[in-house]
């Protein structure tokens, strides 16, 4: 049936034995996240109270704090009756906490490294192994990072996360079209420059993948769109990679009429 595993990139949530327990209200899944980002080390209660609270920290922000990891505790001790305590354990240190939990239980850090792990095997030639890989990181994903929890330090995480899943959905769509797969890569691109039409790095790869399927027209025309755009709403020329992009298809288009 499993051991325990914990999820930050949606709600925040704790699995065990396959069935989802309750980590109560959002502020103890607050308190539960940090503790899951500091891998291992202590968290002061001072972190936890100003992730929490922020500048408007309640008289009760302590004593709540302290209620919470206690309820964590529970739910990490009984788990139902599924054992969580030998997996995992909140254990008082210093003037905080630390949660001391195989890695492989949260899905960041499975994340982080499989993520790594797709890079090496591009960089060993692996490029099946590689999107595979890469493929797998990104079906851990429920929703947004931190879902249900505000605040600036959680908006700060959230965007880093967000950060480097935009890197790693890139980096599969650039095996895929490598690869020679490039019409779902054209599917899914056509629609993420609809979504982010400002984003050059979309349109780049867009005009790659329909290169390499043999619509080196629609893909010089992918260029002229983005680079009217660009113009008309925010007065700037196409960047380096998307000129690089089209002066390489202009070369390859001169080369086959030699």
């Amino acid at each position: 049936m499993g051991g325990v595993s914990f999820g930050l990139l949606g709600p925040i949530s704790v699995w065990s034995g396959g069935e989802e327990r309750d980590a109560g209200p959002p502020q103890q899944r607050g308190v539960l996240a940090l503790l899951l980002l500091g891998e291992g080390r202590q968290v002061s209660l001072d972190e936890i109270v100003g992730a929490l609270w922020g500048d408007d920290v309640p008289r009760s922000a302590v004593v709540s704090t302290r209620t919470y990891v206690s309820r964590l505790r529970r739910v990490l001790a009984d788990g139902g009756g599924a054992g969580l305590g030998t997996e995992a354990e909140i254990r008082s240190a210093g003037g905080g906490y630390q949660l001391v939990v195989d890695p492989g239980a949260v899905d960041v850090t499975v994340f982080r490294q499989t993520t790594a792990a797709a890079r090496q095997a591009r960089e060993r030639g692996h490029l099946a192994e590689a999107a595979r890989l890469l493929r797998g990181a990104l079906a851990l994903w429920r929703g947004p990072a931190f879902d249900g929890l505000g605040g600036a330090f959680f908006e700060g995480r959230r965007t880093w996360l967000e950060q480097l899943r935009a890197s790693a959905v890139e980096e599969r769509w650039a095996l895929d079209i490598e690869r020679g797969d490039c019409r779902p890569a054209i599917a899914e691109l056509t629609r993420a420059t609809a979504a982010e039409p400002y984003r050059e790095r979309l349109w780049e790869l867009l005009m790659w993948a329909l290169d390499r399927d043999g619509r080196r027209e629609e893909a010089l025309a992918a260029f002229r769109r983005i680079a009217r755009l660009l113009d008309a709403d925010l007065g700037l020329d196409p960047g380096p990679g998307l000129r690089r992009m089209y002066a390489r298809i202009n070369a390859t288009a001169g080369a086959s009429l030699v």
